[in-house]
């Protein structure tokens, strides 16, 4: 029986409903939407696709750049494509789906020790080399929270301790964002640890609850 497990609730739509049809990246067209400024590519999502501008992360640059590229190599709305997801049970859906969580004050306080530790090991020393390595020109690591902070802390955007407190807000975001996708499932089981909880019971227990459930 295999056990799918991860954060991501990209991959589970995925796995249970398919990615839709939209085309794959064009390269030349990549580059010409890349060099566009932002508030451009944006007034052309706003009148090709009201729906799709309504809804995108304006701050993202690469979500909008998607957005308008698809609308161009098809002619279609990005919305009406983003819709074609098959939303019918996949055939291969989960016949069980656990989701842990922890409280409001127990999470914000690991996602808080979890950046002081990553900066206490190095991180901007980490981010220094990897830039010397071409990190400002990989776009999608240049996204990812931590790196972006940091690499703006070094060209002296902000303080150190400004830069930390900032990856820890971004951080908490971006766990809301994944507690409300995986909210909206309806078919979830969640589980709430205790603050002093681990992880290490519930393999075995998980199995109790599957064969109780069938």
């Amino acid at each position: 029986m295999p056990i799918f497990c991860g954060g991501t609730g990209l991959y589970f739509k995925a796995f249970l409903e398919g990615l839709g049809e939209a085309p794959p990246a064009d390269a030349r067209l990549r580059a010409v939407l890349e060099a566009a400024p932002l508030e451009k590519l944006l007034d052309e999502l706003r009148k090709c696709d009201p729906a799709a501008y309504e809804k995108i992360d304006k701050k993202n640059p690469r979500r909008v750049i998607r957005a308008v590229e698809v609308i161009r190599l098809t002619g279609k709305p990005f919305s009406d494509q983003r819709a074609d997801w098959n939303t019918q049970p996949a055939t291969r859906s989960l016949q069980h789906f656990f989701c842990f969580t922890r409280s409001s004050d127990d999470l914000r306080q690991r996602i808080d020790a979890r950046v002081d530790a990553m900066f206490a090991r190095g991180l901007v020393d980490e981010t220094r080399e990897l830039l010397k390595r071409g990190l400002a020109d990989n776009k999608t690591a240049m996204q990812a929270i931590g790196y972006r902070q940091v690499v703006e802390h070094l060209h002296g955007e902000r303080s150190l301790p400004e830069t930390i407190e900032l990856v820890k807000i971004r951080t908490r975001r971006f766990a809301k964002r994944q507690l409300t996708w995986f909210r909206a499932r309806k078919n979830l089981e969640w589980i709430e640890l205790k603050p002093d909880e681990s992880l290490e019971k519930w393999p075995l227990e998980i199995s109790r609850l599957i064969r109780k459930q069938n």
